[in-house]
């Protein structure tokens, strides 16, 4: 049973869910030879549930199969399956509690998309065509969960690396649906209703303009900027943001998509050359396609763990970074354009 609890006087939630505490590995350190058995790996599909979508490219083409119509689908390069140990679900029990002891059902769907068939394949290292396969797959099954009873927010993330927190090496995305909108999505929504309200403009499209050309800016497209934030919680945090105010990833057109992809891997695998390949977590906030009064500017955040949040983080809610935000831009911006300038050859 999954369970949403709220804070005795903030609005902050916490989702209990005993069932994950059941993963491989979990509360100890992994075997060494933990990729010998990876669940993830082409040949160790009947280790995970059954794919509801398989990406698989025939004949110059791709085409979307479905493990549940029979055998588990070989030769695949996205693969998408609900969490063998999910935190949220669809069988919740239907308590609720009463303040200062609130809670409610954390009722939802909980997803993998596993991100390449490549065990050693680092989201820094894949291939423009592969970031466009990965980021279609991730717009087809956001939509079909919208299209879910009692689904607020669909939660897209990544988490990479052991300092992320990530249970499997195998890179992977995860989506994680929401009965309510996190309060951060809601406090986004709330800033960007009261700029548009007072002064005419997208708060964060006001944003883009300050932070566009300047000393934080990393790497910009044609249709995309990505950019240290004034005050990041993380050492070489950056958010990439869509140029054009857009409220939902879901409206990305297929051609914004590659262009999508291609500042990903530049940025991401900027970060990994400069950094020695750092664990991170890579998080979209994009507005609700239920709550059309709650819209925000969507964007991509993404935060490198190269230090320890301790006490004086977790108890104020306030962050100590070491490397400022024009430093780090100045660090990931040189290194990103060396990858773009290596992908755009490519292409």
């Amino acid at each position: 049973m999954a369970e949403l609890r709220k804070d005795y006087f903030l609005d902050r939630f916490t989702i209990i869910s005993t069932e994950r505490a059941n993963r491989p590995f979990e509360f100890q350190s992994p075997p060494v030879k933990e990729e010998e058995k990876c669940p993830f790996c082409p040949g160790n599909e009947s280790q995970t549930p059954p794919a509801e979508l398989v990406l698989v490219l025939r004949e110059g083409s791709l085409i979307k199969l479905s493990d549940l119509e029979g055998e588990p689908i070989r030769d695949w390069c996205v693969r998408v399956f609900p969490n063998q140990y999910p935190a949220v679900s669809v069988s919740s029990a239907e308590v609720y509690g009463n303040d200062p002891l609130y809670s409610e059902p954390a009722y939802g769907y909980h997803y993998i998309i596993v991100a390449t068939p490549n065990h050693n394949e680092a989201f820094s290292q894949m291939s423009v065509e592969q970031w466009i396969n990965i980021l279609t797959t991730v717009q087809d099954r956001v939509r079909w969960l919208y299209s879910k009873k009692r689904v607020s927010y669909v939660s897209i993330f990544i988490n990479y690396g052991k300092d992320a927190g990530a249970s499997q090496s195998h890179p992977h995305l995860q989506l994680l649906t929401l009965p309510r909108l996190p309060p951060i999505i809601e406090q986004e929504a709330l800033a960007v209703q009261k700029s548009m309200q007072e002064l005419g403009i997208c708060r964060m499209c006001s944003i883009l303009n300050v932070e566009s050309g300047g000393p934080r800016q990393i790497l910009t497209t044609s249709s995309f900027v990505a950019f240290c934030p004034w005050a990041p919680r993380h050492s070489f945090e950056f958010w990439i943001f869509p140029k054009r105010h857009q409220v939902s990833f879901l409206r990305t057109t297929q051609k914004d998509i590659k262009d999508l992809a291609i500042i990903l891997r530049a940025t991401l695998g900027g970060l990994a050359k400069a950094l020695n390949n750092p664990s991170f977590n890579l998080v979209f906030h994009t507005s609700s396609e239920k709550k059309a009064t709650r819209q925000i500017h969507w964007h991509i955040e993404v935060y490198p763990q190269i230090e320890k949040w301790a006490g004086f983080e977790r108890g104020n809610g306030m962050y100590i970074v070491q490397v400022s935000p024009e430093r780090a831009a100045e660090i990931l911006s040189s290194a990103s354009k060396r990858e773009l300038a290596g992908l755009l050859g490519a292409i």
